[in-house]
């Protein structure tokens, strides 16, 4: 495109200087004052000047051409941006799914715990259970003992010391105790008499340990 511009150019320079050559010899041959001449002359050189304007093309072409180189260096830039960004939004699904999985294993340690503490409160409300049971049967069981102490200390009560003593001697430390505890003062005294002396000392220990335990 450019050569064609020059070529153009040229070719009306050509032009001209065959109609200026021409001008200048009719002139001449008119005997036109020389001022006048010059005056065409200058006039023919004024005419040449368009022909600088290959060089406001040649810049606007430069424009161009740097244009051009620019939009290369804009475009790596924008790939670069867009780059980056999806680095970032690649690092936030991470880091997000990295956060749920954190949550999620929460949640499940939370709800084992959960499930542990019902558990353990389930079988500490059956230990419970358990235990009130047993004390309920413990008291049946010392009622029992004490009616069955209070019926043989009766019959003991009722039975002369010289032959209630001898008895006494063959019952277990424990039972020999419960009937002690519930005869009459007087009787046990005068049964007291006719107990061996270690058999007598195991029976106070016994009662002691009893009373005892009952103020506790």
């Amino acid at each position: 495109m450019k050569r064609m511009i020059v070529a153009v150019q040229i070719l009306i320079a050509i032009v001209i200087l065959v109609k200026a050559a021409s001008v200048f010899g009719v002139l001449q041959k008119m005997n036109i004052p020389a001022d006048a001449a010059v005056l065409i002359r200058s006039a023919l050189a004024q005419s040449k000047m368009p022909s600088v304007k290959p060089s406001s093309d040649t810049a606007v072409s430069k424009q161009a051409a740097s244009s051009v180189d620019v939009l290369p260096a804009s475009k790596d830039a924008m790939d670069d941006m867009l780059a980056q960004q999806r680095d970032l939004a690649t690092a936030l699904t991470a880091r997000k799914a990295e956060l749920d999985n954190r949550e999620n294993a929460l949640r499940a340690d939370e709800q084992r715990l959960i499930a542990m503490r019902k558990d353990i409160m389930e079988k500490m409300a059956v230990l419970k259970a358990q235990e009130e049971k047993l004390a309920v049967q413990l008291d049946a069981v010392r009622e029992e003992d004490i009616k069955r102490y209070k019926d043989m200390a009766k019959v003991y009560d009722a039975t002369p010391p010289a032959k209630a003593g001898p008895m006494m001697e063959k019952l277990d430390t424990k039972t020999a105790a419960g009937i002690t505890m519930n005869m009459k003062k007087d009787k046990a005294g005068a049964l007291w008499a006719y107990l061996s002396p270690q058999k007598a000392v195991d029976i106070t220990r016994e009662i002691t340990r009893s009373k005892g335990d009952k103020a506790q």
